[in-house]
């Protein structure tokens, strides 16, 4: 795989990311999150293991030790993305949860000392500045307590694109990825069972088809499909160009919202002017902000100039 390759894999991935809103959106609000995450973990867990089963005789301490600190901040992801998804909708969800990689750098120098590129804060701020308009710039949604959760969910997975990106440089990605699905399994059901004990309700699993259809989804695109394209491709690119990437998922949830809601039956999210004017504004933020356009732009300037 090279940089080109990872690029594309990494947008195929954000596309599936951008769908996952329409099935968790479904998933019935009085179904714990806890047992949605340990059946939809656990599920990924075995389809790797199918695959990849002989990876596991390359295990060693340190990368059992790496999956355990990913699988504790994808709790964290996953845990706040069920609670803000269930309050607000899929529009906004990936609208708030596309802005994460504004947190990548500030993490990235607060817990690894490492100084931000001069173009990281101009295409930062454009990229915001179009999230703000594909939210058809309503102020008074960014108060609502899903936002608060969203944004948590924000702070978790910059910090865990960042700590990948590291681990993945050395470690094996079908390891991790199996690790991390395993413990994050393990984590959910001690939560699940503690839920359980405190409600003073016996654990089971519900029979809605929302929740089996988002536990196929999630299980399949998700926690197995996404998980090991995501390490593969951390090799080849950068966590702040990989997060810029993922923040795209806002635009293909806008192109999506019609053909999702024939599929599922509900109303789709309008797509107005001002959300593709942010989609626009998104993507010339995206494209300021990767070093390869910025150089160019730069030589083209200074040829200009020179000609001139």
């Amino acid at each position: 795989m090279n940089k080109l390759e990872a690029n594309l894999m990494l947008f195929t991935i954000t596309f599936y990311a951008a769908i996952q809103y329409a099935f968790l959106a479904g998933v019935p609000q009085n179904i714990s999150t806890f047992s949605f995450l340990f059946i939809t973990n656990l599920i990924g867990f075995l389809i790797m293991l199918l695959f990849f089963f002989g990876e596991l005789f390359r295990l060693d301490k340190w990368q059992v030790l790496q999956s355990l600190v990913l699988a504790l901040e994808l709790v964290g992801v996953n845990v706040f993305m069920m609670l803000g998804t269930a309050d607000v909708g899929a529009m906004v969800s990936a609208s708030v949860l596309s802005a994460y990689f504004a947190f990548v750098p500030l993490l990235d120098f607060l817990c690894f000392k490492k100084k931000p590129d001069k173009r990281i804060l101009p295409g930062i701020l454009i990229v915001l500045t179009g999230l703000f308009f594909m939210m058809n710039l309503d102020m008074g949604g960014l108060l609502h307590r899903g936002i608060f959760f969203l944004l948590a969910t924000d702070i978790f997975f910059a910090l865990y694109v960042l700590t990948l990106s590291r681990y993945s440089v050395d470690s094996n990605p079908a390891v991790l990825s199996m690790g991390q699905m395993l413990f994050s399994a393990v984590f959910a059901f001690i939560l699940w069972m503690a839920e359980c004990l405190i409600k003073s309700t016996p654990p089971s699993l519900p029979r809605e088809p929302a929740f089996w259809g988002g536990v196929i989804y999630i299980s399949f695109f998700i926690r197995g499909l996404y998980g090991i394209i995501q390490i593969y491709a951390l090799r080849y690119v950068s966590a702040f160009n990989s997060s810029l990437i993922f923040s795209t998922e806002i635009i293909m949830t806008m192109l999506m919202s019609p053909v999702l809601a024939l599929v599922f039956g509900t109303a789709p999210e309008p797509i107005t002017p001002l959300r593709v004017t942010g989609a626009v504004i998104m993507v010339a933020g995206i494209l300021l902000s990767d070093g390869a356009v910025y150089e160019k732009l730069k030589r083209r300037v200074f040829r200009e100039k020179k000609s001139a």
